[in-house]
């Protein structure tokens, strides 16, 4: 029993085919439907008009339904991709997927998939970002908080210390000053 060709065995089968005729794919294409067509002319040459007009409509009918086909298969496969991302992500709705994940999706990359990686990129991204802003902070001269570096002393404490302690804290002794009352 012959297996079924994956949808990249036919693409590759037709560029190949393509390739041997040095046509692209669309002349391929062209060509063998103006083939198929003439084949057909051919095929009804000498048969009464009410025969042939019921070849046309027939065909055209078959054209229909195929076309209804894969639109239903199409259909199917959206409504699986949603129902496995609502099981996944169950708290999401259409209207929080930013456009990003919607134009991955439009190029043929699963919705579950392309909404999982804006996540984990995002994840990154904001870790990094919380990474870098740690990093900042622990080298930036000045610590937030009270707006204080250096302690503070009063009047007495700065009397009482010897010219070595003095010099130790001098930008401590420069900020008290502005609170000592004369």
């Amino acid at each position: 029993m012959k297996q079924k060709m994956t949808n990249q065995q036919i693409l590759d089968a037709i560029f190949d085919l393509a390739d041997e005729k040095n046509m692209t794919v669309d002349e391929l294409l062209a060509q063998l439907q103006a083939d198929f067509e003439s084949g057909l002319s051919k095929s009804r040459e000498g048969l009464p008009e009410e025969i042939i007009a019921e070849l046309e409509n027939a065909r055209k009918l078959r054209k229909e339904s195929r076309i209804a086909k894969r639109q239903s298969e199409q259909n199917e496969q959206i409504r699986r991709e949603a129902k496995r991302f609502r099981e996944v992500f169950p708290d999401v709705s259409p209207q929080d997927i930013p456009d990003s994940v919607w134009d991955a999706v439009a190029e043929g990359i699963p919705l579950l998939y392309a909404y999982a990686l804006y996540k984990i990129t995002e994840k990154l991204n904001s870790d990094y970002a919380g990474k870098v802003n740690d990093e900042n902070s622990a080298r930036a001269a000045v610590k937030f908080g009270d707006g204080e570096t250096e302690p503070s002393f009063t009047k007495e404490q700065v009397e009482a210390m010897s010219p070595k302690e003095i010099a130790k804290n001098y930008k401590g002794i420069l900020k008290s000053f502005s609170k000592w009352k004369y």
